[in-house]
C-alpha cells in the first residue's frame, strides 16, 4: 500500500502539472462559439460537416463602414484600420482575395468563360465579343492595363471578373462611406482573437473619433467578443458570490478561518484538474464549461464540507477513523455523480462531453483531495460555531423527521397537480434562434451595413453531393443553370463552380473559346493594338489549386464529395435534383435538439435504473432502491416547476436533471447510512453542501444565454428538491434495519 507522505506528494504534484498546464494553455483555449453548445447530426455526417464548413465561411468574414468627415480622412482612416487589422496577424484584407482571384482567371482564361459569352460563342458572335476587347482598351474609364497588351489581349481575365462575381460584392455603398472588408484567418471564437481585434479597434478609435468618424462593424467575430464579456461577467459574478459564500458561511459552521480557506483550496485544486482534463482531452473547452466550472464549486467543496462535520460530530476521533466513517456514503457519492457526468459524453455536444470531463475529473479529483489533504490542512478539530448548532437543530428536526404514508400520499399527489398545471401552462423549446439575444448595438450597425453594400452573409445554402469532385461540379452547374431559369435575380451568392468548373465543361469552353474566339478573331485584335503573339493564349495553366475562398466551399466526408452554394433567399425555390438539398442550419439545429431532448428524456429513466443497480450492488437489499425516491420526484417536479415560471423545457433542461440524478442522490445516501440521532450532525453536512450546490449552480440561472440558464435553474431546483424530499425514505429505515447506532459515515463502534 502507498504511504501516506508518498500520497499526499502525488496529489500535490498532480495540482502543479495540472496548474502549470493550464496556465500554457486557457489564453487560447477557450470556445466561445455559440453553436457548439448544439448537437451534431451523427445519422448525416455530409450534411454536419457542410454546416461546420458554411459557419466557418460564414464567421470569418468582417466588415466594416467608415463614414463622417471627410472623403480624405475616411480614405485615410480605412488604410490606418485595415493596415494595424493585417499588423495584429489575425486579418486578411479582401484585396488579397481578389488578388488570388486574379492570378487563377488569368491562368484559366482561355478554359473558363461566362455564361453570356458562352452564349453569343455559340451563335456565333465571336466578332462581338472580340470589339467588345477593343472598345474596353480605348475607353476612357477602361480597367485594361498596358501590360495585358502582351498576355492578355482579349482581356479575358477583366472579363471573366465582370461576370462570375455577383453584383452585391462588387457594387459600391451607397452615401458617402468608406467600407473596408475581409476575413478573420484565426479561429474567431478564440478569447485572444477577439481581443486582439478589439484592442485593435480601440486604438483606432481614440484618433478617429476625435475627426468626427464613425464606425460600423459586422462579422461574427464581434458577436463572439459580446458572448465571451457575457461570460466572463457571469464567471466572475458565480466566483465572487459563491467565493463570499463559502467564506461565510463555513466560518458560521465552524468558527475559524481555516475551514472557508481549506473549502477553497479544495475549490482550486479540484477545478484545476478538471479544467487541465478537459484541455488536454479537447485541445479547448466552451466558455460556457468555464462558467460552469464556476458553477461547480458548490459541488466539489461538498467533499471538504462531509469530512470537516465529522469533527464536529467526533472531535475526539482521529483522522483516519473520521475517513473511515465517511469513507462509503462519500465514494458512492462521488461515483453516482461522476456516472451523471459521464451520461453526458454519449451527447453528440463538445461542449457537454467537456463538462463531463471537467465536472467528472473535478469531483474524483476533490475526492482525492478531500481523504488525501484536507486532514493535513485541518490540523485539530474544528469549533462547533452558531451556524452548525442553528442548522442542526431546525434542518435536523425537518430532514430527521418519520413521516407517515399519508405524508408520501400527499407528496406524490401534490407532485402530480404541478405536473398536470405544468402540462396545460408549459411549452417546449428547440428554437436555436431564442438562445441568446445579440447586442443590439451590433444588430443595428449590421443592419446599417446591409444597407449601405446590399449584401451580408447568408446562413442558408445549398449542398451538392456527389461520389466524386468532377460528379459533384457537374450537378452543382446544372443546378445553377435550372436555378437561373426560373429565378429572377441573383438569388446565389457564391459557387465554387463558376471559378473551377467540371473537366466537361472546361474542355468545352476551352475549344469554344479557341475555334469561336482566338483563332477567328484574335489576329484583328493584336493587329489593332500593334501585337504579333499570336500565341499568347497557348499556354497551359500551371496553377491547379483554386484560391481559398473557392476551396473553402468544398469538402469531402465518408469518400462523399460536396460543396455549399451559399443563397440570399431562405425561401427559395428548389429545382427537384438528384445530390441537391437546401440546408437551412437554424431549422436543422433545432430540429436535432427536439431530436435529442425526447432521447436525452428517456436516458434519465436509464440513469436511474444504473443508479439503482449501483445501490444494489453496494448495500445487496431490495430496500436500498428507496434511495431513489426523492431524486425520482425531483426529476418529475423540478421542470414542472420551471414550466409554471415561465422556463420551457429543452435538450438542456434534461442534461441539469442528469447531474440531479447523480448530484442529488447524495443527500439520500448520507440520510440512509446515518438514520439514528447522531445523523443530526450528517444532516448538517448535507444542508451545508446542498446550500453551497444551490448557490453556485443557480447562479447560472442569471446567464444571458439560454442553454445555460435553463441548465443552471434545472440543477439547483433539482438538488434543493431532492434535499427537502430526503426525509422520506425515514419512515421505512428502521424496518429495513437501519435503525441502529450510527456515525457519520455509516455504522461505528466506538
Amino acid at each position: 500500500m502507498m504511504s501516506p507522505r508518498l500520497l499526499i506528494a502525488l496529489t500535490l504534484l498532480t495540482f502543479l502539472v495540472s496548474a502549470g498546464f493550464v496556465a500554457t494553455r486557457i489564453s487560447h483555449g477557450v470556445d466561445t462559439n455559440i453553436l457548439s453548445l448544439l448537437p451534431g447530426d451523427a445519422k448525416d455526417p455530409v450534411t454536419a460537416a457542410a454546416m461546420e464548413k458554411a459557419s466557418a465561411v460564414a464567421s470569418n468574414r468582417v466588415a466594416f463602414a467608415i463614414e463622417g468627415g471627410t472623403s480624405t480622412t475616411r480614405s485615410v482612416a480605412a488604410a490606418k484600420l485595415e493596415a494595424a487589422l493585417i499588423a495584429s496577424g489575425q486579418y486578411r484584407s479582401s484585396s488579397e482575395d481578389a488578388k488570388d482571384l486574379w492570378k487563377w482567371l488569368f491562368a484559366h482564361r482561355a478554359e473558363f468563360i461566362c455564361a453570356g459569352d458562352r452564349i453569343k460563342l455559340e451563335a456565333g458572335e465571336g466578332a462581338a465579343v472580340a470589339q467588345q476587347a477593343l472598345l474596353e482598351w480605348y475607353a476612357p474609364m477602361s480597367s485594361a492595363r498596358g501590360e495585358m497588351i502582351k498576355t492578355d489581349p482579349l482581356l479575358r481575365t477583366n472579363r471573366l471578373l465582370g461576370c462570375l462575381l455577383p453584383k452585391s460584392l462588387t457594387s459600391m455603398p451607397e452615401g458617402e462611406a468608406q467600407i473596408v472588408s475581409g476575413s478573420i484567418v484565426s479561429p474567431v471564437y478564440s478569447l485572444d482573437v477577439q481581443d486582439s481585434i478589439a484592442a485593435v479597434i480601440a486604438v483606432w478609435h481614440a484618433e478617429a473619433d476625435a475627426q468626427g468618424l464613425t464606425l460600423s462593424r459586422a462579422g461574427a467575430v464581434f458577436h463572439a467578443a459580446y458572448g465571451a464579456e457575457h461570460a466572463r461577467r457571469e464567471i466572475s459574478l458565480i466566483s465572487g458570490i459563491t467565493t463570499v459564500a463559502v467564506l461565510l458561511f463555513y466560518w458560521m459552521m465552524f468558527r475559524s478561518l481555516r475551514a472557508p480557506l481549506i473549502a477553497v483550496g479544495m475549490v482550486i485544486y479540484s477545478l484545476t484538474v478538471g479544467l487541465a482534463a478537459s484541455l488536454a482531452v479537447f485541445g479547448s473547452v466552451h466558455a460556457m464549461a468555464l462558467v460552469f466550472g464556476a458553477a461547480l464549486i458548490g459541488m466539489v467543496v461538498d467533499y471538504t464540507t462531509y469530512y470537516l462535520v465529522t469533527g464536529l460530530a467526533h472531535p475526539d476521533h482521529s483522522p483516519q477513523m473520521r475517513k473511515a466513517q465517511i469513507f462509503r456514503p462519500l465514494t458512492l457519492g462521488m461515483l453516482t455523480s461522476v456516472a451523471a457526468f459521464a451520461a453526458l459524453f454519449f451527447f453528440p455536444v463538445d461542449a457537454f462531453r467537456q463538462i463531463a470531463l471537467f465536472g467528472g475529473v473535478g469531483l474524483m479529483a476533490a475526492w482525492m483531495g478531500t481523504l488525501v489533504l484536507t486532514p493535513v490542512a485541518e490540523g485539530h478539530p474544528m469549533r462547533v460555531g452558531p451556524g452548525a448548532l442553528f442548522t442542526k437543530k431546525y434542518a435536523g428536526q425537518f430532514l430527521g423527521g418519520t413521516y407517515s404514508g399519508k405524508v408520501l400520499a400527499f407528496v406524490i399527489l401534490a407532485a402530480l397537480l404541478i405536473v398536470g398545471a405544468a402540462l396545460l401552462r408549459g411549452e417546449t423549446l428547440d428554437d436555436v434562434r431564442r438562445f441568446q439575444a445579440p447586442s443590439p448595438v451590433l444588430v443595428k450597425e449590421e443592419v446599417h451595413l446591409r444597407a449601405l453594400i446590399g449584401f451580408m452573409p447568408s446562413n442558408t445554402f445549398v449542398l451538392v453531393r456527389g461520389a466524386t469532385r468532377d460528379e459533384a461540379t457537374m450537378r452543382e452547374e446544372a443546378f445553377l443553370k435550372k436555378l437561373n431559369a426560373q429565378s429572377e435575380g441573383d438569388a446565389v451568392v457564391l459557387a465554387s463552380s463558376r471559378f473551377d468548373p467540371s473537366e466537361t465543361l472546361r474542355a468545352r469552353d476551352r475549344d469554344l473559346i479557341r475555334t469561336m474566339l482566338i483563332e477567328p478573331h484574335l489576329p484583328r485584335v493584336l493587329e489593332t493594338l500593334g501585337e504579333r503573339n499570336a500565341k499568347v493564349y497557348d499556354e497551359a495553366p500551371q496553377d491547379k489549386v483554386p484560391p481559398l475562398f473557392v476551396s473553402g466551399l468544398r469538402g469531402e466526408t465518408d469518400n462523399v464529395f460536396w460543396s455549399i452554394v451559399p443563397v440570399s433567399d431562405g425561401a427559395l425555390k428548389m429545382p427537384e435534383m438528384e445530390g441537391i438539398s437546401l440546408v437551412n442550419p437554424a431549422q436543422r439545429y433545432s430540429a436535432l435538439l427536439g431530436k435529442y431532448r425526447y432521447l436525452s428524456t428517456y436516458g434519465l429513466a436509464g440513469a436511474v435504473i444504473a443508479t439503482g443497480i449501483m445501490l444494489l450492488f453496494i448495500y445487496r437489499s431490495a430496500a436500498s432502491l428507496k434511495i431513489l425516491m426523492p431524486t425520482i420526484l425531483a426529476l418529475i417536479v423540478t421542470p414542472a416547476l420551471l414550466a409554471l415560471l415561465g422556463v420551457p423545457y429543452s435538450f438542456f433542461s434534461t442534461m441539469g436533471l442528469f447531474l440531479v440524478v447523480g448530484a442529488g442522490v447524495d443527500y439520500a445516501i448520507f440520510q440512509w447510512e446515518n438514520p439514528g440521532q447522531e445523523g443530526d450532525w450528517t444532516r448538517v453536512g448535507i444542508v451545508l453542501a446542498a446550500a453551497m450546490t444551490c448557490i453556485s449552480v443557480g447562479l447560472l440561472g442569471l446567464s444571458s444565454v439560454l442553454p445555460v440558464r435553463s441548465f443552471g435553474l434545472t440543477v439547483a431546483i433539482g438538488i434543493l428538491i431532492s434535499l427537502l424530499f430526503s426525509p422520506l425514505l425515514r419512515s421505512s429505515l428502521a424496518k429495513a434495519g437501519f435503525g441502529g447506532k450510527a456515525g457519520f459515515g455509516g455504522k461505528y463502534d466506538d
